[in-house]
């Protein structure tokens, strides 16, 4: 049954012109703000996920939700439920969030050929998500990177010669996952090998962090958002969000993504070095945090079916946080800024809006414990932490259908 509520904006669109929308990764922040920017401008939304309680499913912004199987875990069951619901439902657009994106992508063909799905192929999809592949992908284009090696094997770390500490993580790893600093002759003996999940070294750069996030239909950029890395968990997963202009950035996002030729929502990691220049870490070919600092007068969903002719942008210095992740992690002195006290912590915290509590739709918010409770038992199952939890049965680590 459809649920009302969502403040809605007035005179935006026909009834021609609403979409009927399937969002995956419905446990998301991400994905419940999506929901209720597409709610707002008179889309309707449907949720799926592998979890029964996911958030965004008690937003007044979901018109219907679905149970799947896990993308990890039943990758073909998952697109196979997927593409029923599509059928059935009439979906014309599926926005998927997370990593499930990869999965989506090899499975192209059991979707009906009058839903859209909004993401890359499969090649493209995996040459981004691939953080080796990525570099690789930027050298052969002459782009600047960053040193860079890939270890498929104790021989290969025997052959490393990096004279300056380097980051360490596997080319199938996300942000709030461990990235190990290693310093010139530090003993890596006790590396774990997967012949489908191999490591990357990648020079360790000192300077100022940056993550983006763009909408993207065939090599055009049709919304844009860039923002500092403040608050982040070990400083890599970011817990608040301010709008800032970056003319450099969104240059060679707009550059980068017309040579693809992408289409999708994909995200940068940049470090911008006082006398180097501008360098790009890594890319998450998915949703990322960027797609919060939106609200629902910048109609962003326009963006989605690549409807606007000039790019559309959040509000400049506009500030959100993940009101949980600050409370649970954003206090740590690995998570704050440097030189950030407690203090400062929460100051910070009060002037900040959450994006999950929403006036005029509250339910999400009172159903964040009932929410996390699923996760939390997903950790003790699967033997991870809370961060990793999170999101484990919708990762893909480059193991083909």
């Amino acid at each position: 049954m459809a649920r009302s509520g969502i403040t809605r904006l007035q005179n935006t669109q026909g009834e021609s012109d609403r979409k009927h929308v399937c969002i995956t990764f419905g446990r998301s922040f991400l994905t419940l703000d999506l929901a209720r920017l597409l709610a707002a401008a008179g889309h309707k939304v449907t949720i799926v996920d592998s979890i029964p309680l996911a958030v965004t499913r008690f937003s007044n912004a979901t018109y219907d939700f679905y149970k799947t199987p896990s993308p990890k875990f039943q990758p073909r069951e998952y697109c196979l439920e997927l593409a029923r619901i599509c059928r059935e439902q009439k979906i014309d657009v599926v926005i998927p969030i997370h990593e499930e994106t990869d999965i989506i992508s090899m499975m192209t063909d059991v979707f009906p050929p009058e839903c859209t799905l909004f993401l890359s192929d499969f090649v493209i999809e995996n040459g981004l998500h691939n953080k080796y592949d990525f570099q690789q992908l930027l050298a052969d284009r002459n782009i600047p990177t960053l040193r860079f090696a890939e270890l498929r094997s104790p021989e290969d770390v025997a052959a490393l010669d990096f004279t300056t500490p380097f980051a360490l993580k596997q080319c199938y790893s996300r942000g709030s996952q461990k990235v190990m600093k290693v310093y010139p002759g530090d003993p890596l003996t006790g590396l774990e090998f997967d012949p489908t999940n191999p490591w990357l070294a990648q020079e360790w750069l000192k300077g100022d962090k940056y993550c983006t996030y763009s909408v993207c239909h065939e090599g055009k950029v049709y919304a844009h958002a860039t923002y500092p890395v403040r608050y982040a968990i070990d400083h890599n997963s970011c817990l608040t969000f301010e709008s800032v202009e970056h003319q450099g950035i969104l240059d060679w996002v707009t550059d980068f993504i017309a040579d693809i030729g992408f289409t999708g929502q994909v995200g940068f990691d940049f470090i911008e070095n006082e006398e180097r220049g501008l360098f790009t870490i890594e890319c998450n070919p998915r949703a990322t945090s960027g797609i919060m600092m939106f609200s629902p007068q910048d109609r962003v969903d326009r963006a989605f079916f690549g409807e606007n002719d000039e790019i559309i942008f959040p509000d400049p210095y506009k500030r959100k946080m993940i009101g949980p992740g600050m409370l649970i992690y954003g206090w740590r002195k690995s998570a704050r800024p440097p030189g950030v006290s407690l203090r400062q912590y929460v100051r910070d915290y009060w002037e900040t809006d959450d994006v999950i509590t929403s006036f005029t739709d509250m339910r999400p918010a009172f159903m964040v414990p009932f929410a996390y409770a699923n996760i939390l038992r997903d950790c003790a199952k699967y033997h991870v932490g809370l961060a990793e939890g999170f999101m484990h049965d919708h990762e893909w680590d480059g193991v083909r259908i």
